[in-house]
């Protein structure tokens, strides 16, 4: 470039020398890159780059940096950020910790009302840059779909209840359940069956079904709950006084004299019962 004060300068000859009168150019080197605006880069050949002027400038010398959109792809578990084409890089090839998120897992993840997160949310990563009920939530189990153990029954409304985890417990859904030891509403001509305590009733309330049967038992003794039907605790009889008062007869068959006594604690249909009703 011609020097600064050209018009100063006499040469040594009539004819003036290029080192007289001429500076070298500068180069895009001497640019700090500090110099180039956002967005924009200092030339990879900014040492061969000579600046028309005397002195560079970021018009001389910066380009436009690349983009985020120039990486082909992220490492694995990363995902390319959703801004990739705004994203100018800090060089002119693109590294992944600029360009590249690492892909979230269920653990950012606050499940709504009546769900539940996925077993091992921390290794469950999502699709996207941000995670979803729906990857990472399941509906809560209710009740009915728990198949109780036995002696026990489920809860009422098992509909309406809803478990904790993923599946439900039998803590959760099911209540130990009613023996007919305590039933008491056989209907007429029926007793409550002699192992009472140990019928298991199927739901909260245990029904005639399930604790009574028709007339006598099977060893021809009548029981109803933890009394013997027959007992006679009338006045003056005493408490281990037995007759055959109240007795049950089968089928068509009566009872002969209501004041028999019987010979234990539980009449028999022979000590009572006979002829036609």
């Amino acid at each position: 470039l011609q020097r600064s004060n050209p018009s100063s300068i006499f040469c040594r000859n009539w004819v003036c020398a290029t080192e007289e009168c001429c500076v070298p150019a500068q180069t895009c080197a001497t640019l700090p890159a500090s110099s180039c605006p956002a967005g924009t880069l200092l030339l990879k050949n900014k040492a061969s780059k000579y600046c028309p002027a005397r002195v560079c400038t970021a018009k001389h010398c910066c380009l436009p940096a690349p983009t985020c959109a120039t990486v082909p792809s992220c490492p694995r578990y990363h995902l390319l950020r959703s801004n990739a084409s705004s994203i100018f890089c800090r060089s002119w090839v693109c590294n992944f910790a600029e360009c590249c998120s690492p892909v979230p897992t269920c653990t950012t993840v606050t499940c709504p009302a009546k769900t539940v997160p996925f077993p091992n949310p921390s290794s469950t990563f999502c699709r996207g840059l941000e995670c979803t009920a729906e990857e990472c939530c399941a509906p809560v189990p209710t009740c009915a779909m728990m198949t109780c153990p036995v002696k026990t029954v489920p809860f009422p409304n098992a509909s309406s209840v809803f478990c904790r985890g993923l599946e439900c417990t039998a803590e959760e859904c099911c209540a130990p359940a009613l023996t007919c030891a305590k039933f008491a509403s056989c209907p007429k001509n029926h007793l409550v069956r002699s192992n009472s305590s140990s019928i298991f009733c199927r739901a909260g309330v245990c029904t005639s079904e399930e604790c009574c049967i028709p007339g006598a038992d099977s060893d021809g003794s009548v029981k109803s709950g933890r009394l013997e039907v027959g007992q006679d605790s009338g006045p003056g009889n005493g408490a281990l006084a037995h007759s055959c008062r109240g007795m049950l007869c089968p089928n068509g068959m009566r009872i002969l004299v209501s004041s028999t006594r019987c010979a234990s604690r539980a009449c028999k249909v022979e000590e009572c019962c006979g002829g036609s009703a």
